[in-house]
């Protein structure tokens, strides 16, 4: 049963530590492959290398674990599935010196055992000769030595010959006992080496699967990442072409602004102090902000977007003309009115019923209703504060 295993032990060695398939390997993994044959190594050699890789898996499993806590976006992910990667590809490697070791003493245990048989089987072999001559002799054994002698010098002799003969075949008893004592460690010693590389060979067959799933783990991430980078330049490209057709859209409006007449309040003498146009939790404020489709990164936000019932109606913040009212790429339905002297409020994401191009609008009046947020934008009403061409902090102006 002990041979068995260690038969199958050394064939699924052979199976589980073959070098994986050409184009499958990451650049660690290629590395260990480069690396020479444990079985080749002195036991010098083989310490010294499994020390120096005892070393590295500290390491690496230390960078590891600091990269799954900071782990918030694919690229954070993929930075950790590499070091697992490489982690695995590292125990691999001392599975392998492990398993070369573990051979090596199983293969020595085999010689010793071996030997302790043959000496064995050879002492059982001169017993058995000496059991065949006392058998021969016949119940009296021994003592017909004494019985041939005819002389006292003879009986002497005899004596002699008879001590040596008891002696000699006390000895070779002893012997054997001492030799089948020693066989049967052996024979433990064996056991427990096929055993132990039989544990090796296994566990080198779980590490295997381990770097095949890290592998593929990585692989998927990176095609994640991959995708992400593409989805994330698709909507820069989208956000950027919105940003420049508003931006079109009020520089020409700006540059028909028109100045307060004698006598007009000036909004800027509000600022501060002018009520909000729909009251609600600001989702998305002014400023840098977090893309919410893409963690890890950042986009700028010229307003702010306000969370707001569908069909709530959505005041002025200040009088002013309303000197544009139709549907805009990006923003929907959008009313700007202008405040004089440069200073702009835009309104988006409003239902298609909006107030007309050219109205006159008094502080509190309704420009029109929130309505649905174009494709992949929050819901809610779009609101900026645009002042000397430059879009504005809303907080600033609003009380």
């Amino acid at each position: 049963m002990a041979m068995a295993i260690g038969i199958a032990a050394i064939a699924i060695a052979a199976i589980v530590i073959a070098p994986p398939a050409a184009g499958q390997g990451a650049a660690g993994e290629e590395t260990a492959a480069r690396l020479p044959d444990p079985r080749g190594l002195g036991d010098a050699e083989r310490r010294q290398e499994l020390k120096r890789l005892k070393a590295r898996i500290s390491e690496l499993s230390a960078r590891y674990q600091a990269t799954r806590k900071k782990e918030a976006d694919t690229k954070a992910a993929l930075e950790a599935a590499s070091l697992n990667l490489e982690i695995k590809t590292v125990e691999r490697r001392m599975l392998e010196i492990t398993q070369a070791e573990v051979e090596k003493a199983a293969g020595n245990a085999l010689s010793v055992r071996n030997g302790a048989k043959e000496r064995t089987d050879r002492l059982r072999g001169i017993l058995s000769e000496r059991l065949r001559a006392l058998n021969r002799m016949g119940r009296s054994g021994y003592l017909r030595t004494l019985a041939a002698v005819d002389s006292g010098r003879s009986f002497l002799r005899g004596l002699q010959l008879l001590s040596y003969m008891t002696k000699r075949d006390s000895e070779l008893l002893r012997q054997y006992e001492r030799s089948l004592f020693e066989l049967a460690g052996r024979e433990e010693e064996l056991r427990k080496k096929r055993e132990e590389l039989f544990r090796v060979v296994l566990e080198a067959r779980q590490k295997e699967q381990e770097l095949i799933l890290a592998r593929s783990e990585k692989i998927t991430l990176l095609s994640r990442l991959q995708k992400t980078s593409a989805e994330e330049k698709s909507t820069l490209e989208k956000l950027e072409d919105k940003a420049s057709r508003l931006e079109a859209l009020l520089l020409l409006l700006e540059s028909r602004g028109r100045a307060l007449p004698p006598g007009a309040a000036d909004i800027r003498r509000f600022k501060g102090v002018l009520d909000w146009p729909i009251r609600g939790k600001v989702l998305l404020p002014f400023g840098r902000v977090a893309n919410p489709h893409f963690p890890g990164t950042f986009l700028r936000s010229s307003g702010w977007t306000l969370e707001a019932p569908r069909g709530k109606n959505v005041k002025v913040i200040f009088a002013g003309d309303a000197v544009y009212s139709q549907w805009l790429k990006g923003y929907g339905n959008m009313v700007v009115v202008d405040h004089g002297d440069g200073v702009f409020s835009l309104y988006g994401r409003l239902m298609p019923q909006t107030v007309a191009r050219g109205t006159r609008l008094a502080v509190g009046d309704t420009v029109g209703q929130v309505g649905d947020p174009p494709e992949g934008e929050l819901a809610g009403l779009y609101f900026e504060i645009r002042e000397a061409r430059q879009s504005v902090d809303p907080r600033l102006w609003l009380r």
